[in-house]
């Protein structure tokens, strides 16, 4: 009789065995936070950090019905003990949620601007070297590369400062982002980043100036609090190598959470050899991207070497190193502090395009020439999520940048070594306030205040003798001192007329500070001691979207956005290639957008996708770089010798406009397709001439396909990048577009084949593989200044617990 009482207690402690599933991606086999799993009276349970989740309160006498946004559903029947179940990736989410397009968590189908979301596991799948190259993967940003270790990406026409980087909610973009092609985004490291957003077309309403091409937006890996009493422990390393460059990566990455505490570590350090270029020469190579002859030094004196393998592009290599440390303290139910700090060492960047293809008389120009680029991020975020009659959400973010930037250059049997150091500082104040009022709008509001300040100084050292003196008048900027304010303000609303229309807009002023100061004028002799000039903008959006739920979307925008001068626009000195002398220009004024886009998606089948963005952006008051009559002469006397002369200028009018078409089939569980096609037409108007000029930095027509393979322990995936041709024609004057790096015909038209693997090992290791250009083909991307990598294989193990 007591057996038989003991039996009901027996089949309880069973059945609470019984009510723990784990939930893991089915090809990478990591758990999957924030699944929801439903019984059929419409109760749920959600999977944690761990993947893990307790169905204790949920009935298990029918089906359960498992769901997240990322991943294929599934119904299946009562779990037995500790049941593990993977879950397939979905190629496109049907209820995605984004971060960027208003600085607060929401829908990505309720916004109406076209967005690419990158998330952690992309990144680990695409197995790219950098962040440069991360984006380009997306096949929807186009990445332009001076050096190996550089990447400038262009986003509907706008590159370099005409685009905002954001990390973690800090603007990178400081006083000398320049108008050229801009390197910063290789200071980030891809193995820290837990997504990355693109946001694109004109975003100043939200984001201030320097957004007309939109805004990447990256966000680290958060310290991860435990969700029950044991400490959480995630660990995640893995090495690389890459043939190209000779490319060797280590990166650990560990979390450490409690309740109220955890702490976030990342370091990643790289080493990268000369890169090799492809050896098939496509329809239109030319000779020009040999790299015939490199300088190396012998008994003391500058000599030309010859090159044993053309192919091998010496002189490119450089290392890095990235640092990241991040802590999360929970003060309360609503308040949790954030400290956030973050290191990018590249101690030499060697600028390829000016070491192999700037000559002078037969000879190499220059015998050194390259960067060293440091970036140091200090930041505290407040996040207080209490609702209080003027917000639900409120973050505060108090952030501390400083950015070193030296040009090394010495010229082919100069004995001098020219360092030009630039030293930006820059503290920033975000607070951005959330609220919803009533059931169907949302507010959102706050301000931006940043300071930048920038000291330039330049030293010579004879390297011969091992001494150095100051360059006198050689500063690349005013050496008596550079500052920048800005302070702006915006607000932003969103109104959910109902289930499937939703319109949102929005105001932003900013008013924005420069001055500069010049004192020695040896070299250089200015016309003026101060450059100063104070400027406003007021920028605002509308946009609409219609949806239906599953099925389609269709939006309509119409934004405003502007970009103030800054620094390096108005008092910038230096020799471009070409034996151009960029001048200051004390008289420029800020440039303004106004875009118009239209949006259409469609889904059929919860399993295929369409979609098409067209946008027409003009500008105003477009900042180019043109010739220019300095002192109202069109050269002056520079390092003694005659030199034309160009200077940011206003242009009347400019205009861009293009498409983005894309599609995406889920043909099963396991086989999927998409495929992104991308163009762009720009022009600005001079009607002081009455001429029609190509803007710099459009891209020629390019995209990316791929088909994919997804099964238990396994990813895999075929794909071809491509990008058209670009004529003379099409190239602007400016010189920002590179033209003697382009044959007689222009730029050719390329494509590469490319396969990469991932292989589940173990539960906790995973092998990818890549070779990328199988074909081994030798191009160079529009605008770049250094061959892209021939074919390249790529293997890396990565181990996670």
């Amino acid at each position: 009789m007591k057996n038989f009482l003991l039996l009901p207690l027996v089949w309880f402690s069973y059945t609470a065995v019984a009510q723990t599933i784990t939930i893991r991606d089915n090809s990478t086999r990591e758990p999957i936070a924030n699944v929801i799993i439903k019984d059929k009276n419409n109760l749920t349970a959600i999977t944690d950090v761990k993947g893990k989740a307790n169905l204790s309160s949920l009935d298990k006498t029918d089906s359960l019905w498992i769901y997240n946004p990322a991943y294929l559903s599934k119904k299946i029947a009562s779990p037995a003990a500790d049941t593990e179940l993977g879950l397939t990736t979905r190629l496109f989410q049907l209820d995605e949620i984004i971060f960027s397009a208003n600085r607060i968590k929401e829908k990505k189908s309720d916004v109406p601007y076209q967005m690419e979301v990158i998330k952690q596991k992309d990144i680990e799948f695409g197995n790219q070297p950098t962040t440069g190259d991360v984006l380009q993967n997306t096949g929807a940003v186009f990445l332009q590369k001076s050096q190996a270790g550089g990447g400038s990406a262009s986003m509907r026409g706008f590159e370099a400062n005409k685009v905002l980087m954001v990390i973690d909610g800090v603007r990178m973009n400081n006083a000398i982002y320049r108008g050229g092609h801009l390197q910063d985004v290789m200071t980030i490291d891809p193995n820290m980043l837990e997504r990355a957003e693109v946001v694109f077309g004109p975003s100043s309403t939200m984001y201030g100036s320097d957004a007309l091409g939109g805004v990447m937006n990256f966000y680290t890996k958060n310290a991860e609090f435990s969700t029950d009493d044991k400490m959480l422990v995630k660990v995640n390393t893995m090495v690389r190598y890459g043939s190209a460059a000779q490319e060797k990566t280590g990166h650990v990455d560990f979390n450490l959470g409690w309740k109220n505490f955890a702490s976030m570590t990342n370091i990643t350090s790289s080493s990268f050899g000369d890169l090799m270029s492809g050896s098939t020469k496509l329809n239109g190579y030319t000779n020009k991207w040999d790299r015939d002859y490199y300088v190396k030094r012998f008994d003391n004196r500058d000599s030309m070497v010859k090159n044993s393998n053309n192919n091998l592009q010496t002189g490119s290599g450089y290392t890095q190193t990235d640092i990241m440390q991040r802590f999360n303290i929970k003060t309360g139910d609503h308040l949790i502090h954030n400290l956030n700090f973050q290191l990018s060492l590249a101690p030499n960047l060697p600028r390829y395009d000016r070491l192999a293809g700037d000559y002078s008389g037969g000879k190499l120009k220059f015998a050194e020439n390259g960067y060293k680029q440091n970036r140091l991020l200090g930041a505290y975020t407040l996040n207080y999520d209490a609702k209080t009659a003027v917000s639900d959400n409120i973050k505060v973010i108090l952030a501390y940048q400083k950015i070193e930037q030296d040009r090394i250059t010495r010229r082919f049997q100069n004995v001098n070594r020219k360092t030009q150091m630039e030293d930006v500082s820059v503290l920033s104040a975000n607070i951005d306030v959330f609220k919803k009022v009533k059931e169907k709008h949302e507010l959102r509001y706050g301000i931006e205040v940043t300071s930048n300040d920038v000291v330039s100084t330049a030293t010579y050292l004879d390297i011969k003798k091992d001494s150095s003196y100051k360059a006198l008048g050689e500063t690349r900027y005013a050496d008596g001192g550079n500052t920048m304010q800005t302070i702006g303000a915006y607000v932003s609303h969103a109104w959910e007329v109902s289930d499937k229309f939703v319109i949102t807009d929005g105001l932003r002023f900013t008013h924005n500070n420069l001055k500069s100061t010049f004192t020695d004028t040896t070299l250089f002799k200015f016309p003026f001691k101060t450059a100063q000039q104070t400027n406003q903008a007021l920028t605002g959006s509308l946009g609409f979207v219609w949806k239906e739920i599953d099925n389609y979307k269709v939006s309509f925008l119409m934004n405003t956005g502007f970009r103030t001068p800054n620094i390096d626009d108005m008092s910038k000195v230096f020799e471009s290639g070409g034996g151009v002398l960029i001048v200051p220009n004390a008289e420029i004024k800020p440039e303004y957008a106004t875009n118009f886009e239209l949006g259409i998606s469609k889904i059929f089948d919860k399993r295929y996708k369409f979609d098409f963005t067209g946008f027409y952006t003009s500008l105003e008051n477009a900042l180019v770089l043109a010739d220019y009559k300095y002192n109202g002469k069109d050269s002056a006397l520079y390092n003694g010798v005659k030199t034309k002369t160009q200077a940011m200028q206003n242009a009347d009018h400019a205009y861009i406009y293009g498409f983005s078409a894309g599609v995406q089939f889920d043909f099963n569980d396991n086989l999927s397709f998409k495929s992104i096609l991308n163009y762009t037409y720009g022009r600005y108007i001079n009607a002081k001439n009455d001429t029609v000029i190509p803007l710099d930095h459009i891209a020629p027509v390019f995209g990316q396909t791929s088909i994919l393979y997804k099964a238990k322990n396994f990813d895999g995936e075929f794909f071809i990048r491509y990008n058209g041709k670009k004529a003379l024609s099409d190239y602007s004057p400016s010189g920002e577009d590179n033209l003697p790096y382009a044959t007689v015909n222009g730029m050719p038209a390329w494509f590469t084949l490319n396969l990469r693997l991932g292989y589940n090992i173990t539960k906790n290791f995973r092998l990818n593989a890549s070779c990328e250009n199988i074909t081994d083909n030798r191009y160079r991307v529009f605008a770049s200044g250094i061959n892209a990598p021939g074919r390249n294989i790529i293997v890396s193990l990565r181990y996670k617990f």
